[in-house]
């Protein structure tokens, strides 16, 4: 046992100067499952010494040694008792001359088992008699949703989102972007360009007319988030915002075309009429009409 430990112990010294020879390039997944590694192997270390305690109790009650009356903990809890003892708890009752003793269970095996008895009922009430929490439904929306937050910042994160740029952004379409596209709008946007993108009395156009000061059009849309228009109060959100967030509310700007919400703002800027023969959604080729 002292030797198993010992091996533990020269584990943990091993695995403590691994990570400590790069611990500033520990992200935070890194250092959780570090802590999670000290935390199993602290475990195995008081199993063993456990188990260590409990081999040399076992001896002594195999060799029939007489155990003090002043009895050590490990003894107590396990109940430990020399051979000598058994005749005070024998059953008068044998069984093909096999004689059982009356030994009640050790007190850890009782405290395990109201232990599991008292988390029964603890949880039979936490999770069946009362809305405390989160319920097993919502736990599972919860996971679900860091799992789609994941997947979001693992397609953000490739090489094809990173070079999406004015030039190639193509408008989307489905309802997942469109859905992060309109959170981002709320974020950032609604301040300025109002609900739905209805405008602002003297601060952000109205985005639902088919007028547009900066040109229309997703790849104009883009350009315009991107870079801003600092003249106008329009600030750039190339730092802020990765190219496929700036695509996703671009993407729902454009979604929000005609819907003509309650209050909009007046139309500014110039009609923005896309040319039906044009390349990539009509997008590259347009026609200006002044606003009269």
């Amino acid at each position: 046992m002292k030797r198993i430990s010992l091996m533990l112990m020269f584990g943990v010294i091993v695995i403590n100067s691994a990570f400590a020879q790069s611990s500033e390039a520990l992200d935070d997944g890194s250092k959780y499952l570090l802590w999670v590694i000290y935390l199993v192997v602290g475990l195995l270390l008081l199993i063993t010494y456990i188990l260590y305690l409990v081999s040399r109790e076992l001896k002594r009650y195999v060799r029939g040694e007489e155990i003090d009356s002043r009895q050590s903990g490990i003894q107590k809890l396990f109940q430990i008792k020399p051979t000598s003892t058994d005749s005070d708890v024998i059953i008068d009752e044998p069984h093909d001359g096999i004689y059982e003793l009356d030994n009640p269970p050790p007190p850890w095996f009782m405290f395990l088992f109201y232990g599991c008895i008292l988390f029964a009922l603890v949880y039979f009430v936490r999770f069946s008699l009362t809305d405390y929490g989160y319920s097993q439904e919502d736990e599972y929306a919860l996971e679900m949703k860091v799992i789609e937050e994941a997947s979001v910042l693992e397609i953000e994160t490739t090489d094809a989102a990173k070079r999406i740029d004015e030039s190639n952004v193509i408008q989307l379409t489905d309802v997942a972007s469109l859905n992060l596209g309109k959170s981002i709008f709320i974020q950032n946007c609604k301040i300025c360009h109002g609900k739905g993108g209805k405008g602002m009395q003297g601060s952000g156009p109205n985005l639902t007319d088919k007028y547009w000061k900066h040109g229309g059009g997703v790849k104009n849309v883009f350009k315009t988030i991107k870079y801003g228009v600092i003249e106008k109060g329009m600030v750039p959100w190339k730092d802020n915002l990765t190219p496929i967030k700036i695509q996703q509310v671009s993407s729902y700007i454009m979604s929000v075309q005609g819907t003509s919400p309650e209050g909009a703002k007046e139309p500014e800027g110039d009609l923005w009429v896309p040319n039906e023969d044009a390349s990539d959604q009509g997008q590259d080729t347009i026609t200006v009409v002044a606003n009269p």
